[in-house]
């Protein structure tokens, strides 16, 4: 029996879907990811920190920026990963929804909102709020190794996997 995508059974070797929950987990635990949407017709991806809180993403930029003039009440896609190369393992959560302006009180930070302390000097005044209408991940992990049943040493038994022979020494 193959486990559904809603479930997360880790399983050596294989590429899996995050749960929801799974996914809101590694975007708090990160604060800078890159937000993609389209300018007449050109898709555009902007690097940028960002905090989740209460299921949204909040983000902020300047006033004059391109993502400023042209992201408010546009879909977007916000994506956050993390590879550890050696390891050859890591995940990916990708965020699709509406950004809206967050409009308040103090010029600084909007009154209640999150603040996501942008990294860059300089101000940036201008919020934003993706509300997700889709939250989606995924997940490699690295593959069990074993030794092969009846094998001397040199071969390797890969779970889910076949044989590999490697050349024995002297």
């Amino acid at each position: 029996m193959t486990p559904s995508p809603a479930t997360s059974t880790r399983r050596d070797g294989l590429l899996h879907e995050l749960t929801e929950a799974e996914c809101w987990a590694h975007l708090r635990s990160h604060h800078l990811g890159r937000i993609a949407y389209v300018v007449d017709g050109d898709p555009h991806i902007v690097p940028l920190n960002y905090l989740a809180r209460d299921g949204l993403l909040w983000l902020r930029t300047t006033s004059y920026s391109q993502l400023a003039v042209h992201l408010p009440g546009q879909r977007a896609a916000f994506a956050v990963d993390h590879v550890d190369e050696h390891a050859r393992t890591g995940w990916s959560v990708v965020v699709r929804g509406r950004a809206e302006h967050v409009l308040g009180a103090h010029p600084e930070v909007p009154s209640g909102a999150p603040d996501p302390s942008p990294w860059p000097d300089g101000l940036r005044r201008m919020a934003f709020c993706l509300t997700p209408d889709q939250v989606t991940g995924r997940a490699l992990v690295q593959r069990s190794v074993a030794p092969a049943p009846g094998h001397g040493p040199g071969t390797i038994q890969r779970s889910h996997g076949t044989d590999v022979a490697r050349p024995s020494r002297g």
